[in-house]
């Protein structure tokens, strides 16, 4: 029953979660029913490491080990693949200041094996490189290895070619997909298994599968799963595994947890996405650094033992990566933004960090304990508490809107503190800073600890005018320090009292034999401007800067800083450098930010038509070649576009519309070179003359599908491009209308199926959800007039949702065995001449629960259309994928102001971009004001496509990607609209002055 109670609450966080980004009904019905039949297959185990590794990486039930030390882990979701690899070593920076000491990725199939065979671990790809860098950090790094990945990356992961292959079910013990999985592990699993912590890397921690509906944790429900474990285990993987994910949700704790304890549990509770902000969004808030702040607490409170934010730094989908649910940013939101710059959220993140790893030994050894509740009797208070050998944690949670007063009286001391809305407060008691040191009551909120040699020194911090009070316990005799604030000491006990000072951080030290203990004080905001710093085996603390990137020690006993300042912070403060040794403070900075840089295109815009294809004379003569129409990828070309290319030969004149059997998502079609048409896969209709002519077809997709939950062929899904029969349908689209709908009463798979009567039948709406639909098997019904003379060639199933079988006029003509696939049925003149056609459909239906309500999907989710036998088939094609070549110098025109384009173009430019300052760094974007949907392309880097699906008018340019002085630009347009307004701008909010001191 608790995997049960685990699964509901992944299942109510994906419905909040779904609901949010407003997908459509039908695709939640679909994925809130996978989620619940996965519910019994779920858990949050892992598998134990190898016995030869588990002195560097081990668990018990209450916390990990690595490396012989209990360790909390606070993961960062990250990815590689979305951050250029001269950026890796900076976004990883910033992850640890805030103190993450672990960072969780995807291997991306697509992204290493983009083409079947052609592997690619080099440059901006290179994974070893990148785990190399976390370790470096000493940080460590949880591999999600996939096969399959989701994050709204193009096809979850899977490679195109992939979807080429026949008799292939993905995510299955299917022998055709495991055949190429085995082939990409072979190359990637070497990589990750190198780079385990038993072999002096990073790695502690890996993921096999992703959020599959079948199995979580270690749970192995087929032979898929026992082979991808096989196949791990072969290829050199010793630390701990586990199977899809732990505990993903936007609230992992839960709403009325009280403990994650659990008796049996053979590991640490664990969180592998804790989904903080959504992917729909760019930026966040401080309403979203206290959500997520106090859903952080909540964990930490109930006796979780870490915790990975998907995402900590969400990135770019750069080249042709994104999924049809985004575009070029994968910001999230996130604590470090797109650009680098630092929200609200991450500050917050900090601190639930470094206290939650300051007190590791306490947190990964605990157990729940109810010593402390009668500390507070107002009920808007709930109290709970850690317990350990090494301490205790008592946290006091304020479940109310507003602020609460917090009088506590523990040992002879008493404190007031003011809870703010929603706020959990942690007040750590009896734990040892030294062996001769003892924090017997903190009653303070606690930012974290730096061990700096013989100096051991905790950070405290409160509202600027707010107290705290703290009691410690001294073995041997405690010296104060000179420069101390007043210490009282009164036997073997210190007592310090603190009102936080408005504007400087206050510092309280004292000595107990080699062993210093020095408390710094700090106010809220300075809070967020204190930096656990470590360099070479030492440790520093600095208070002052936004963001502290480097502390280095120079000659001379002095200290080199470098640190951050955001434009649109005014807020300055001194920097203060606390060392083993000493203190040292600066002067305020003047920082005089650039709040309007500029970067100029240096000419006028030059053009490139980028539709060749369209041309009557053009040689295609070396493109793929096939009667019916191809989906995008058949060429092995990986980008959002293809051409295709056919003869037609009209013998009526009149309006056509162009029918094709499966694919998506925006076209143009062109007859002989002129545009005619353009739009989605059912609103191309245009008019043509009798005669022969050149018909070309761009086809443009958005982003594939992430195929979330989906197990089967990807021949059967998200089809792209043009694809099987295609046929240019003269006059409107018609469909079989007026349908009527008998339930089939006791019906028994092979029974004999006899059509009923449809006399007291109710009519159906195609693509309904009807409540009185039943859970079983449907008779549909329409009767079909035959006018104009015109007679169908065959009629068009676009959706049944089960199995179903379709008669003409009474006879059995098809079957679908296909959950949810177009069907094609004949029509063979079965029937007198001029009479009405009668269709009929035996279906299956599923009923689901959605939201609590039962519903039905019905089994006809489409329309059905009527193809008569004077549409003209269309055959012969020839299909290639590309935007072709912008990098030649042949084909580019100066652009006029009169020059209208109706089809795609390139267009290019360059700018300039002055680095004479190495202080000042603008975040530069370009923005997409006045152009229609494509990609944009700065110094070769294809910097993703626009327009955007979060709100943000403009995209991101990577600043190692930029040259001092001239840069070029090029612009692919789908629909050739101009770009005069666009413009090359900093984003203010993230742009940041670099400062370098010594101290």
């Amino acid at each position: 029953m608790k995997f049960i109670k685990k699964a509901n609450q992944v299942f109510v966080g994906l419905k909040k979660q779904i609901s949010r980004i407003g997908m459509c009904a039908t695709l939640t019905i679909i994925c809130l029913a996978g989620t619940q039949a996965m519910l019994a297959q779920i858990n949050d185990y892992m598998f134990p490491a190898a016995p030869e590794v588990r002195k560097n990486i081990d668990y018990d039930a209450k916390g990990f080990l690595i490396n012989g030390k209990r360790t909390f882990l606070v993961s960062a979701g990250m990815e590689y693949a979305r951050i250029p690899h001269q950026l890796w070593y900076d976004r990883l920076l910033r992850l640890k200041r805030a103190g993450f000491n672990c960072v969780e990725i995807y291997t991306f199939w697509n992204f290493h094996e983009p083409h079947e065979g052609q592997f690619n671990f080099s440059g901006g790809h290179d994974l070893n490189a990148f785990l190399k860098t976390v370790k470096q950090l000493g940080m460590y790094v949880i591999a999600r290895v996939g096969p399959y990945y989701c994050a709204e990356w193009d096809s979850g992961g899977y490679p195109i070619w992939l979807r080429f292959k026949e008799n292939m079910i993905v995510r299955s013990p299917n022998a055709e997909f495991m055949k190429y999985m085995d082939r990409f592990f072979d190359k990637l699993m070497p990589i990750i298994s190198n780079n385990q912590i038993n072999k002096g890397g990073a790695v502690v921690l890996v993921q096999l599968e992703n959020e599959h509906p079948s199995s979580w944790g270690t749970n192995i429900p087929n032979a898929y799963f026992k082979h991808l474990q096989e196949k791990a285990l072969s290829l050199g993987i010793k630390v701990p595994y586990f199977f899809s994910g732990l505990n993903h949700g936007n609230d992992p704790a839960g709403s009325n947890k009280t403990s994650l304890d659990e008796p049996n549990r053979p590991n640490p509770w664990f969180t592998t996405e804790f989904w903080s902000v959504w992917y729909n969004l760019y930026g966040s808030t401080q309403i979203d650094a206290d959500t997520y702040g106090r859903r952080t607490w909540k964990i930490i409170a109930h006796g979780g033992n870490g915790y990975n934010y998907y995402m900590a730094h969400g990135g770019t989908n750069f080249d042709y990566s994104n999924s049809h649910e985004d575009a070029a940013s994968y910001d999230y939101g996130a604590a470090v933004g797109q650009t680098g710059d630092l929200r609200p959220i991450y500050y917050q993140f900090k601190r639930n960090a470094l206290f939650a790893r300051g007190f590791k030994d306490i947190l990964e050894n605990s157990v729940n304990s109810d010593a402390y509740k009668s500390l507070v009797q107002d009920t808007a208070i709930i109290v709970t508490s850690r317990h350990s050998n090494s301490g205790d944690i008592v946290f006091f949670d304020h479940q109310s809107t507003g602020s609460s007063n917090l009088s506590l009286s523990v040992d002879g001391i008493s404190s007031k503190l003011t809870l703010g809305a929603g706020e959990i407060l942690p007040v750590v008691h009896n734990f040892k800073l030294t062996n001769s040191i003892t924090l017997n009551w903190a009653l303070t909120r606690i930012l974290g600890i730096s061990h700096q040699g013989n100096t051991t020194t905790m950070v405290i911090y409160g509202p600027a005018g707010s107290p705290a009070d703290i009691q410690l316990t001294a073995k041997t005799k405690p010296l104060i320090v000179a420069g101390s604030k007043l210490i009282t000491i009164n036997g073997n006990k210190l007592l310090i009292h603190v009102d936080f000072d408005e504007n400087q951080p206050l510092t309280y030290s004292f000595r107990c034999g080699t062993k210093t203990i020095r408390i710094i004080a700090v106010n809220t905001a300075l809070a967020d401007r204190t930096w656990l710093v470590d360099d070479q085996n030492k440790n520093y603390v600095v208070i002052g800067p936004e963001y502290v990137a480097e502390a280095h020690k120079v000659a001379n006993g002095k200290v080199k800083l470098t640190s951050e300042h955001f434009w649109k912070q005014k807020d300055l403060y001194p920097t203060w450098l606390y060392t083993d040794n000493g203190s040292k403070m600066t002067s305020i900075t003047k920082v005089t930010a650039e709040t309007n840089p500029q970067s100029k295109f240096t000419g006028n815009w030059k053009a490139k038509n980028a539709s060749l294809a369209a041309k009557v004379n053009f040689n295609d003569s070396s493109w793929k070649k096939s009667e019916k129409g191809l989906e995008m990828g058949a060429d092995d070309d990986i980008t959002a576009n293809a051409w295709y290319r056919t003869n037609i030969n009209v013998q009526t004149a009149g309006t056509y519309k162009l029918n094709i059997n499966k694919g998506g998502n925006r076209f143009i079609v062109f007859i002989d070179d002129k545009r005619v048409s353009m739009g989605k896969l059912n609103e191309l209709q245009f008019d043509l003359t009798t005669g022969n002519h050149q018909m070309t077809i761009y086809a443009v997709h958005d982003g594939r599908d992430k195929l979330y939950n989906y197990i089967g062929n990807l021949q059967d899904i998200d089809v792209k491009g043009i694809a099987g029969d295609i046929i240019l349908h003269r006059g409107p689209t018609a469909y079989v209308k007026d349908w009527k709908m008998v339930t089939a009463e006791n019906y028994r798979e092979n029974d004999q199926l006899t059509i009923p009567a449809f006399e007291n039948a109710t009519f159906f709406k195609v693509g309904a959800m009807n409540a009185a639909q039943k859970n079983g098997y449907i008779w549909y019904q329409a009767q079909v007039p035959l006018t104009d003379g015109r007679i169908p060639r065959f009629f068009t199933f676009r959706g049944i949702a089960e199995k179903g079988v379709v008669f003409i006029n009474g006879k059995e003509v098809a079957r679908q065995t296909q959950r949810n696939m177009p069907l094609i049925v004949p029509y063979d003149n079965l029937g007198k001449p001029n009479s009405p056609v009668t269709v009929t459909a035996f279906v299956e239906s599923k009923a689901v629960n959605w939201g609590n309500r039962n519903r039905v999907v019905p089994g006809l989710m489409g329309p059905v259309e009527i193809i008569y036998r004077d549409d003209l088939p269309v055959t012969g094609w020839r299909m290639k994928g590309g935007p072709g070549d912008m990098n030649t110098t042949e084909g580019w025109v100066a652009m006029n102001a009169t020059d209208h384009f109706d089809r795609p173009y390139f267009f290019k430019n360059t700018f300039i971009i002055n680095r004479n300052s190495v202080q000042k760094h603008p975040m530069w974007r370009v923005t997409f004001e006045g152009l229609s949907h494509g990609f944009i392309f700065v110094n070769g880097h294809n910097i993703g496509g626009y327009p955007e699906r979060v709100p943000i008018n403009s995209l991101y340019i990577p600043e190692c990607w930029l040259k001092d002085g001239k840069n070029t630009i090029i612009i692919y347009d789908q629909y050739g609209n101009r770009p005069d307004k666009i413009e090359i701008q900093p984003e203010i909010v993230s742009s940041r002055d670099i400062e370098t001191i010594t101290l």
